[in-house]
This record gives structure tokens, sequence and C-alpha cells, in this order.
């Protein structure tokens, strides 16, 4: 029989700590309160003094927050269990947490004592020895309990000599399978039957969703066990099989799990419908293109080219959509930093976002929630829908908003031609007078001016990147008269182009020579 399992408290609201306090008999069940915390600082402190096995802590606190409580405990205290507790909007930071060993996550709205009882005795049931109120002995693991264990890292839950000795055959493999409803149990038998006789089927771990099965089987019988699963899955399409290299030790579970599955898995978020994927036959992606630049992006809906900014966008995403080994937080999270930044951008404009402020919340929740990328691209498009109905009212009519927004995508595609207002509200059917004070208005400066700008941003790439000499670099942008072209230059950059590149080579070469001396 052990000791009792020692529970630390942490939250910067003292009635939520009281709460938890009250929620069960915390003697009774077999748990003790060593202590309470109001922020991670003072519960290091503690953890330190009282040795607890568990720390329930809240995410956000001041001083120090709950991820950076989980960092710093799991570094110092490696063995204690953490529990985090978060409100929906938090749910980010509690995937952080993950990526630093937390053990488990309870949404705030569903605390109550029975989730919180399940949640610690699922945590003391994963590590026998350390929390044991029984005086009754543990019975003993079964094998797929302690496989279990071992894909979870709790190593010392395992007992290795027994487990090994579950296994009549030599060689291992890993399958996983995914299901919108789907019962282990049923799998299992499901597995045992199409599996050629030898077969051992394992369940190592199973959700609501997911199975995932560790076969044992003698060497040579891989290849007939890949054809009976690709014949199942070809007659199935309700499930999608995941197949992971062929192994020779048992010692090689977690590793082919952690590295060979979970990648596998990431391939499922982009590809439902997608019944089959062996290790070695993974759909190809996409060939790797230049990460999406967010100031560029800006800079074109600032200068109200929206309709290239939104193409530029949707480009984006569509690469994403087939870059199947990236990780599903991170498409979702691209997706809300758009929208976030589009709100932002939409209000700095002066448009009426209070739809959208009112609507974001359901935007992030539904788009974090989606099981699939394709439901959290068509969350997007909602979005998108959204915020062109908004622009589409802002601007009077759709003909006139998709009319100036070609305007300026006329300047940028022939800035390097000569260029006037009249011939340009000539060519559009656009009133001069009227197109003038569009400009005014909405760029704060004249129609020359907005030109001057676009010509003087170019020729600034040009400068940066290129060794064309300035005298040509004046004509590439527009600029019959190179001496004009180095006034207006050094009014809009305070500096001539010349000074201008000498500067940014300059600045390039010592970042590169200060990179140069971090290596040594």
């Amino acid at each position: 029989m052990g000791d009792v399992c020692k529970v630390l408290i942490v939250d910067d609201e003292m009635l939520i700590r009281q709460g938890i306090i009250n929620y069960i008999d915390w003697e009774q069940e077999g748990f003790q309160i060593v202590a309470e915390a109001s922020n991670g600082k003072e519960a290091l402190q503690l953890m330190e003094e009282f040795s607890p096995h568990i720390v329930i802590t809240d995410i956000v606190m001041p001083i120090m927050d709950g991820i950076d409580l989980v960092r710093e405990g799991k570094k110092a205290f490696p063995d204690i269990e953490f529990i985090v507790l978060s409100s929906f909007e938090n749910f980010d930071y509690v995937r952080a947490t993950f990526q630093n060993g937390v053990a488990d996550y309870i949404l705030k709205p569903k605390l109550n004592g029975e989730e919180l009882l399940g949640s610690l005795n699922k945590i003391v049931n994963r590590m026998p020895g350390l929390c044991q109120t029984a005086a009754l002995a543990e019975p003993t693991r079964s094998v797929e309990d302690m496989l279990e264990h071992f894909i979870l890292g709790y190593d010392s839950a395992v007992d290795k000599a027994s487990l090994a000795a579950a296994f009549a055959n030599s060689q291992f493999a890993l399958v996983g399978i995914h299901r919108k409803q789907l019962e282990a149990a049923k799998a299992k038998r499901q597995l045992e039957q199409l599996l050629p006789e030898g077969t051992s089927v394992f369940l190592a771990a199973s959700s609501e969703t997911d199975a995932k099965f560790l076969l044992n089987f003698s060497p040579y019988q891989f290849e007939e066990i890949k054809k009976a699963i690709a014949a199942e899955a070809a007659n199935r399409s309700s499930a999608s099989w995941l197949v992971c290299e062929p192994f020779g030790a048992i010692d090689d579970l977690k590793k082919v799990h952690d590295e060979s599955l979970k990648k596998i898995e990431k391939y499922l978020f982009y590809l439902p419908d997608q019944t089959l994927f062996f290790y070695d036959e993974l759909p190809a992606e996409g060939a790797k293109q230049a990460n999406f630049d967010l100031n560029h992006f800006i800079e074109l809906f600032k200068d109200h080219l929206f309709n290239t900014a939104f193409d530029y966008l949707e480009n984006h995403i569509e690469y994403l959509g087939g870059r199947y080994s990236n990780d599903s937080f991170e498409f979702k999270s691209f997706l809300g930093n758009i929208i976030f930044n589009i709100i932002v951008l939409l209000d700095s404009l002066k448009y009426d976002i209070h739809e959208l402020e009112r609507n974001k919340y359901s935007y992030f929740s539904n788009i974090n929630e989606a099981e699939y990328a394709k439901e959290a691209v068509a969350e997007f498009h909602g979005f998108m829908a959204e915020v062109r109905k908004i622009m589409l009212l802002h601007a009077g009519s759709e003909e006139q908003a998709n009319n100036l927004d070609k305007i300026l995508s006329y300047i940028e595609q022939h800035y390097t031609e000569p260029l006037r207002l009249s011939e340009i509200a000539n060519h559009f059917h656009f009133n001069t007078s009227y197109l003038s004070s569009y400009f005014s208005t909405h760029h704060k400066e004249g129609f020359s001016e907005y030109l001057n700008r676009i010509r003087i941003k170019k020729s600034m790439e040009l400068l940066e990147n290129s060794p064309v000499t300035i005298s040509n670099i004046s004509g590439m942008v527009g600029y019959s008269d190179h001496s004009y072209y180095c006034k207006v230059f050094k009014r809009i950059t305070g500096m001539s182009p010349g000074a201008y590149r000498k500067e940014y080579h300059a600045h390039h070469e010592n970042e590169a020579k200060g990179l140069a001396h971090l290596k040594k």
C-alpha cells in the first residue's frame, strides 16, 4: 500500500480554489490537498516544499501563468503530473501545455466532482505504485494495459518481461483504424478474422473514433497482412486504415507510434475520404512554396487591392491543404490569425465590423473544433463571405467596388508606363473629379503621390536585390527623368537611392557576420 496521493491546487481566484476543494471528499477518495497557490511562481515554491504528486492549475494567472508553470515544473520535478483547467477560448494554450507534458485537461464549464475525480483517477491508474491507497495489491495488468502505458511513455508501469513473454512471433506492426463511430472490440475481431493465420492482434489504445492495434506475426507475413488490409479498406469506405512499418523489438513500439503513426495520422486531417495509408505509399504532397507574407497581404489590403490580396490568400490556403504532413493545429492557427488580421484591417479602414466582432469567436471555435481541413476551410469561407458583404455595403455597389479594385490593380500592373489620372478615369468610365477625391479620401494622398509611392517601393526592391545601375532603375519603374526620380526617392525615404542601397547592403553584411560569429 502506497502513500496518499498529494494534490496542489493553483488558481488566482480564491472562489475557484474553494470550489475545487468542495467538489469531492478528498480523503475518502484517497487524496490529500497539501497546499494552494494563486500563481505559477508561488506554486513552484510549494512544489519544492510539499512534493505533490498531482498539480491542478489554471492557465491564465498573473506573475507566472499555467503554461510556464507546466514547463518549469516538469523541468524541476519530472515525476509530478499536471491537470490543466481552461475556458474554451484558451484551448489553444492548453494544446501548448501538452507539448510540455501535461497529463490531462478539464474545460472549466465542465468542471464538477465527477469530471475532476475521473481525471485524477485516470492519472493514478497510469502510474501504479505512486498513489495507491487500496489495501489489496494491484491486480496483474493485461498485455493491452501495458501496451497503452508503454505508448503513453510510462515505462515504469510496464512489466517488460511479462510483456515480452506475451508475443509468440518475432515481428510487429502498428495499425490504426479511424471511423466516426468505432467500437474497439468489434474492430479487433474484424482484424483477427481478416489477417493471416498465426497473427496475434492486441488493442494498444482506443477512443470513440480511433483504435490502435499491435500486430504480432512471423517473418515474411507482412506482405500478406498488407494485402488483407488493402482489400478490407477497398470494401469498407467508412473507415481509414493506417499501417506503420514493421519492427522486430517491442522496445521500438513507442518510437514507431510517435514518429510513424502520428505522422500518418496528420494525413487524415487533410484526406478524410482516403481509406488506406501505408507508411511507404503516402500521398504525394504539393511542392514546397514560400511562406505566406503577411506584411505583403496587409499592404495589398491597405492599398485596397482586395481581389489581389484575397487571391494571394486563397492560393496559400489551397497550398496548405496539400501539405499533408503539417500539423492540423498549424493549419487552423493560420486561418484564425488571418481572421484576426482582416478584422483589424477592416476596422482601420473604417468599415463597419460590428457583425464580424460579434461572430468572430464562433468562427474561431468552429475552426478549432473542425475534425478535417475541409470543415475548417468551409468555416473560413463563411467568414470571407461576410467580409465581402460588408465591403460591398461599404462601397455602395458591387460594380463600383470591383471597378475601384480594378483601377488599383491596373496601377500596380502598369506603374512602369506613363500614367495620368484622366486617362485612367476614361479607361474605367469614372468621373475624373470623383476618382481624384477617392484617392484623397481613401489613401490620404493624391493620385500622383500614390503612384510615386508604388514606383519608389518597387525601386527599393530593385536596389536591394539587383546590381542594376540607379539610372537604369529609374527608367524601369516609370521615371523618364533620372534626377526627378532621385528627388522623389529622397522625399519619400529620407535618403538618396545610392545611400539607401549602400546602407541596406552594409546592414545585411553586418547581420551575416554576426550569424557567422554565433555559429563559431
